[in-house]
């Protein structure tokens, strides 16, 4: 069985200033591109950026409360959490 990874387009209308759409214009076409293919891999690079960048934070975070013996409750979570950084 092949699976294909089919990604649904959706239109998108952005209003810009005319110098900056003639601007667009001319890119895409030095680029052998589309505007919407510019933009697309221009978020695209973006998307990773900030996926880059909030990451270690986020991993940081991996066992913080490693040290408690605690459950997976809401509540113990919190109760641990508080008693770590009240001291």
């Amino acid at each position: 069985m092949i699976c294909y990874n089919i990604r649904m387009k959706t239109k998108l209308t952005l209003s810009v200033d005319e110098d900056l759409a003639q601007f667009a214009h001319k890119q895409a076409e030095i680029s052998k591109s589309s505007i919407s293919g510019m933009f697309s891999e221009y978020l695209r690079l973006r998307k990773a950026y900030y996926i880059k960048a909030t990451g270690p934070s986020i991993a940081s975070m991996v066992g913080a409360l490693k040290r408690y013996q605690i459950d997976d409750s809401k509540q113990a979570i919190r109760t641990a959490y508080a008693q770590k950084y009240s001291r």
